[in-house]
């Protein structure tokens, strides 16, 4: 919780066994304070922003939480000596060409090799630390800084191009590794992954219709696509992120989520108390929805399939209370069910009870209304629209559905029965032709479909469940796919099963075609399930 600021009197202190002063030195005079104030003019200007470390002299606990938190690293300057780089120096053939990733006393750089013309990248940045890290550099040291092809994905201790976790590309020759570069990283990337001035969201906004925050509801002079990058307080999500600028509150003022400076559209929210605006989900919400907002393919009752489109899941949702502050720290970062679970059960105390209990131990009101539907960085995680598992257009679609995900053996008839017996819901299967035959496991449904997030869901759900064993060799026919990432994600999802990495000598999804092949042929006749192998490091498998 952030505490009000306090004026501390100073006092004169004298020990008991101190001899007698006959002329006592008068107590010295208190240090000098801006007075109060009873509100700021402007929280959004350059000027108004002071940066975290003048936030942690009056907030040190948030302040220690943001430091060790992945907030402060989604965005980081690449100097050799300050340890943001995790890449290491590497050289990967990839489609007729190569990558060279080297290390010396100027930095890092980036080469992109391929029919003897090549380009040198010089990395100024990074983007991201833990499930990813992604790089941004200049050509020859000059120009424009620009986003580079290839990432260093921890999971798998290696690099690899941008299809292979970047998911929209619809195929793998749509993209050129080689490529000139010419898209601008202050287009893009910053806009979430560092902090700047809010005026320049809302110019930008006000130029046109993008974001999803409360830069939506308010307008200034018309901005840029192209984050004014000399502006940035820090190159990484900070305080002021979220709290905008912080001067005003310094010397004093009440701090404010509720942007102060620029014009109000009609409907704005206006600026109360900061207990009150914590309070109001609309509010905070909003405030996470300027970055978490991120577009995704969907389900059929608008389920985002893709992470960074949280907040607007959960504006989505039948549940109007939630704040995303209930289930995460914004300081710390990170989740916790246990967390999640108790907000949940704030409201729903019936459904808290034991008696409520019946889908087996450890299911809880997540797995059934906010299912692991979502593909993030390395892992699927929830999805953050609260929703019914009975939602009629799901089942029409044969798209995931809460019930399936653990059930993946069980048919859908099998499915419509439960919810009829067990929950009084009345779906009729015979109208579902999407599933083929409605006898058949909806998981071999999902791992069939036309549909690759769907394929990817299923695939991850069965490395979850106790069924997976003996479904390797369906698993498995997944490292087949023309997708690069959905090869990437079985094998993350076969990893998970055998609790170890397979080699690159057993697959590589970056290899050739006719290696991946003889890989996969080998893999299939041998079993993937090979004894005697060491396993992998933790840090390195999750």
């Amino acid at each position: 919780m952030r505490r009000a600021l306090v004026l501390i009197a100073a006092c004169a202190c004298s020990r008991d066994d101190a001899p007698p002063s006959p002329s006592p030195a008068p107590p010295a005079p208190p240090r000098a304070r801006a007075p109060l104030a009873a509100s700021a003019e402007s929280t959004i200007a350059r000027a108004d922003y002071v940066g975290p470390a003048a936030c942690g002299d009056c907030h040190p606990d948030e302040h220690a939480r943001w430091s060790a938190g992945l907030h402060r690293r989604m965005n980081q300057l690449a100097h050799p000596d300050a340890g943001a780089v995790i890449g290491v120096p590497a050289t990967l053939a990839y489609a007729g060409g190569q990558m060279t990733f080297a290390a010396g006393t100027g930095g890092y750089t980036m080469t992109l090799a391929k029919g003897g013309v090549s380009a040198t990248y010089h990395v100024t940045r990074t983007i991201g630390v833990k499930g990813l890290q992604e790089y941004v550099g200049r050509k020859d040291g000059t120009g424009d800084e620009v986003r580079l092809p290839f990432a260093w994905w921890p999971r798998r201790a290696g690099w690899y191009p941008q299809p292979y976790f970047d998911p929209w590309f619809a195929s793998e020759d749509a993209f050129d590794a080689y490529a000139p570069l010419t898209e601008p990283w202050a287009e893009r990337c910053p806009w979430c992954h560092s902090t700047y001035p809010f005026a320049q969201r809302i110019a930008r906004a006000t130029a046109r219709p993008v974001g999803h925050g409360l830069e939506q509801a308010f307008t200034l002079a018309a901005g840029s696509d192209r984050l004014d990058v000399s502006q940035q307080v820090t190159v990484g999500i900070s305080c002021e992120s979220c709290h905008l600028g912080g001067r005003a509150h310094k010397n004093g003022a009440p701090i404010h989520f509720v942007p102060q400076g620029a014009l109000p559209r009609p409907g704005a929210p206006v600026p109360s108390t900061f207990a009150a605006e914590r309070a109001d989900p609309a509010i905070v919400n909003r405030v996470c929805a300027q970055c978490h907002s991120g577009p995704s393919p969907r389900l059929p009752d608008g389920t985002a399939l893709r992470n960074s489109s949280e907040a607007l899941d959960l504006a989505a949702s039948a549940c109007t209370t939630a704040r995303c502050i209930d289930c995460h720290d914004p300081h710390a970062g990170g989740s916790s069910e246990a967390r999640a679970i108790a907000a949940c059960q704030k409201c729903h105390t019936a459904q808290a009870s034991p008696a409520h209990a019946g889908h087996g131990a450890g299911t809880t009101c997540l797995d059934c209304h906010m299912p692991k539907l979502v593909m993030g960085i390395d892992r699927v995680v929830r999805t953050h629209r609260i929703s019914s598992p009975t939602n009629p257009a799901l089942y029409s679609a044969a798209a995931p559905n809460a019930c399936n995900l653990c059930h993946l053996d069980r048919s859908i008839a099998w499915t419509a029965d439960e919810l009829r017996r067990g929950h009084d819901v009345v779906l009729d299967p015979r109208r579902w032709t999407a599933y083929g035959e409605l006898d058949r496991p909806v998981g071999e449904v999902w791992l069939a479909s036309a549909e690759p997030a769907i394929r990817l869901v299923a695939t991850a759900a069965y490395a979850r469940s106790p069924l997976a064993k003996l479904v390797l060799p369906q698993l498995a026919a997944g490292l087949a796919d023309p997708l690069p990432h959905l090869r990437a994600w079985t094998v993350f999802a076969i990893e998970d099963v055998l609790g170890r990495m397979l080699g690159p000598a057993e697959y590589d999804p970056r290899a050739a075609p006719d290696v991946r092949a003889r890989q996969l042929r080998a893999l299939t006749l041998q079993g993937p399930a090979s004894p005697g192998r060491a396993a992998a490091p933790e840090a390195v498998r999750r």
